[in-house]
């Protein structure tokens, strides 16, 4: 991560003449929308993008329980609200230029993270974003694209690609263990990943203020 930011932030500083220009784009995701601001200097485009997705899950049941002492009714509710933000960061190279089309590699990473809230019958489950702490995600992706400029400040382009994303999720814990003679604490750890490498296609809508788009 530390290596893409020095990464944009140089091509940043060798790109700062009169032709650069400010860009911003539009384009579908993974199940959401997205959009990335970036900065142009002639072939090359650092961006930061931004996709976010909230759930929310409502659980109500009603129905009549024994109390102990007669039959009375009762009501349960569970409430659950998650949100998923997935910061982006990038780089766009224009590798090949004829006419108005110009054709480009684009490289990005991005490092989702989950938030979530719940509720049972009125009452805050606190342990929820302790458990979604130890969740972590990663995601990038590489894809060859064609951008065709109607002039110098707006373009659509297509682009195919492959995606990668995995996951981890580690839980620490406790167990007795029988020695032969008695039991014992031990410590345990299960650990979980997932990984998937999806192609993409994705069309979009870029952008591009001030300069002359040289």
């Amino acid at each position: 991560m530390k290596k893409t930011f020095l990464l944009i932030v140089l091509c940043m500083l060798l790109g700062l003449k009169g032709y650069s220009q400010f860009s911003f784009g539009v384009a579908p995701g993974l199940s959401t929308n997205s959009a990335y601001f970036g900065f142009k200097a002639g072939k090359v485009v650092p961006y930061v993008g931004f996709q976010y997705a909230n759930i929310r899950f409502k659980l109500e049941q009603t129905g009549m329980e024994w109390s102990g002492t007669e039959i009375v009714p009762f009501s349960d509710e569970m409430k659950i609200s998650g949100n998923l933000y997935v910061p982006t960061v990038g780089i766009k190279f224009f590798a090949i230029e004829q006419n108005k089309l110009k054709a480009y590699f684009n490289l990005s990473i991005a490092k989702p993270f989950i938030r979530a809230k719940a509720e049972e019958n009125g009452t805050e489950v606190e342990e929820i974003n302790d458990v979604l702490k130890e969740v972590k995600l990663f995601g990038g992706e590489f894809g060859f694209g064609i951008e065709y400029f109607f002039d110098n400040n707006f373009s659509m382009g297509g682009e195919f690609g492959i995606r990668y994303m995995s996951g981890k999720y580690s839980n620490s814990f406790q167990q007795d263990v029988y020695n032969g003679i008695d039991m014992q604490p031990e410590d345990f750890e299960d650990t979980y990943r997932i990984g998937l490498m999806p192609t993409y296609t994705k069309i979009s809508l870029n952008f591009y203020f001030g300069g002359s788009g040289e």
